[in-house]
């Protein structure tokens, strides 16, 4: 018999402990599971470490004071009208740890965690300052060639957040268009949450196999949010941001009360 993943926001808030470290799936502004992003930045829950190419998710979480360290490959508003404005503030003022890697680097550090072994070999840094930034990332020869290349040590995460099109109560999910790299990161983490614009009985999936991205093996807990992107987008469901609510979001992220009064209203 189908095991049942289906669970509320607040569920899997209480999955998540001070301290763990967050892969957070999508890209910039593409695909993010806003929904989930917002309930953690109003909870009480401090020093994460937060993983993702990211945008507003990062942002918001740092913000709201939540973040202890960043490990990202860009942090950037693409797509929509907007910048990170607490990530900037938190990086002049030193209040946060973060590690910059290429965008390269840290999809080969996932792919190094999915598949349970220490590093992931890569050019990718060589002849750049992000060694010289990160010097605990080593460089070794290769052995059947004798080039320099970098050893990308894993990324490990204790939760991965992910946001699909649809989902079954199994954990089954589809990712309609670039499934990006979300279908490494739920291989990288101790725990997989995935919350979906609509869960929708298992058979209905049958009829979109080629776009069934996620499977249940890997997942732990399953949230209807519609919307669960915006001010983002998901393709096909919505493709244009919300850049008002943008515009909203930068006008409050480095202020405390206005920042609550922005996660009450959105």
């Amino acid at each position: 018999m189908a095991i049942d993943k289906q669970m509320t926001v607040d569920q899997v808030i209480k999955q998540i402990k001070n301290g763990d470290t967050i892969v957070i799936g999508g890209w910039g502004m593409i695909r993010k599971p806003l929904s989930l992003v917002r309930a953690i930045a109003k909870s009480d829950l401090k020093d994460l470490t937060v993983m993702g190419l990211a945008g507003m998710d990062l942002d918001m979480l740092i913000a709201a004071g939540k973040v202890k360290k960043a490990i990202t490959g860009f942090v950037a508003f693409e797509g929509g009208e907007g910048r990170a404005v607490a990530y900037d503030e938190a990086r002049k003022k030193g209040t946060i740890e973060y590690m910059e890697l290429s965008e390269n680097m840290i999809i080969s550090g996932w792919k190094a965690a999915a598949e349970r072994i220490p590093f992931y070999p890569t050019r990718s840094g060589l002849g750049t300052d992000i060694l010289a930034a990160n010097p605990d990332i080593k460089t070794f020869k290769a052995p059947y060639t004798g080039e320099k290349l970098v050893a990308m040590p894993a990324l490990r995460a204790d939760v991965a957040l992910i946001h699909a099109n649809q989902a079954s109560t199994e954990g089954y999910a589809t990712i309609k268009g670039d499934r990006l790299w979300d279908h490494i990161i739920i291989r990288a983490a101790d725990k997989v949450f995935v919350s979906a614009e609509e869960v929708v009985p298992r058979h209905e999936l049958q009829n979109d196999l080629d776009n069934i991205k996620v499977l249940t093996p890997w997942v732990t807990g399953v949230v209807e949010t519609p919307n669960g992107a915006r001010p983002g987008t998901i393709f096909p469901d919505y493709t244009q941001p919300g850049n008002r609510t943008i515009k909203a979001y930068m006008d409050a992220a480095l202020d405390p009360k206005k920042l609550k009064a922005y996660l009450e209203k959105y």
